[in-house]
């Protein structure tokens, strides 16, 4: 049973379908964090990852009337997140050519090869499982993964608002992300997601 101030995400992409700008910006707010975090994977800038995430969604909302269905939104949305980094990566390997030489170009080049074997990798189970982990941990852990790879805050301003320096979040943070791995890892071992 679906908890009430759970949106039905069915209803939401029949009606952002027919038009709904409201129902397309209820999708957008579900799914912006995993968006985001899965271009950050690969481009490591935030604001690169904000721009490309925001090209995602504007290529969703032009072809929403091709989705099928036959995936998740979420795993449809990835798909579009990937093929949007692939392209910009390579886009930047050209220029980091013409600019600077071969040995950026290859680093992006490897960056590209990597992406593309990552994704293979990537499957919807882990996602579940990383999604499931992120529930489990304490309220403070859980705020600041938030913060820091689904909002894109940079840990001296997090740092600074939790009265901490920036080094112990640093730490907080680097333990959370331990704990995320082997949270993830035992689940799929357990053939639990």
């Amino acid at each position: 049973m679906k908890e009430a101030s759970v949106p039905d995400e069915a209803k939401l992409i029949q009606d952002a379908a027919a038009g709904s700008v409201e129902a397309f910006s209820e999708l957008v707010l579900l799914h912006q964090g995993r968006v985001r975090a899965y271009l950050g994977r690969y481009v490591r800038d935030a604001a690169t990852a904000d721009d490309l995430a925001q090209e995602v969604f504007l290529a969703a909302y032009r072809t929403l009337n091709t989705y099928s269905g036959s995936s998740t939104l979420g795993v449809w949305l990835i798909g579009i997140a990937r093929n949007r980094a692939l392209t910009f990566l390579r886009d930047e390997s050209r220029r980091k050519t013409r600019e600077s030489g071969r040995f950026e170009a290859q680093m992006v080049e490897w960056r590209i090869e990597q992406a593309e074997a990552q994704d293979e990798k990537l499957s919807n189970r882990e996602i579940t499982a990383l999604e499931a982990c992120v529930k489990t941990l304490p309220e403070h852990s859980s705020k600041l993964v938030s913060e820091y790879y689904f909002k894109a805050r940079n840990l001296v301003d997090i740092a600074k608002e939790l009265g901490r320096k920036e080094s112990a979040v640093r730490m907080n943070l680097l333990r959370v992300r331990h704990a995320l791995k082997d949270c993830i890892e035992n689940r799929l071992l357990s053939g639990g997601a």
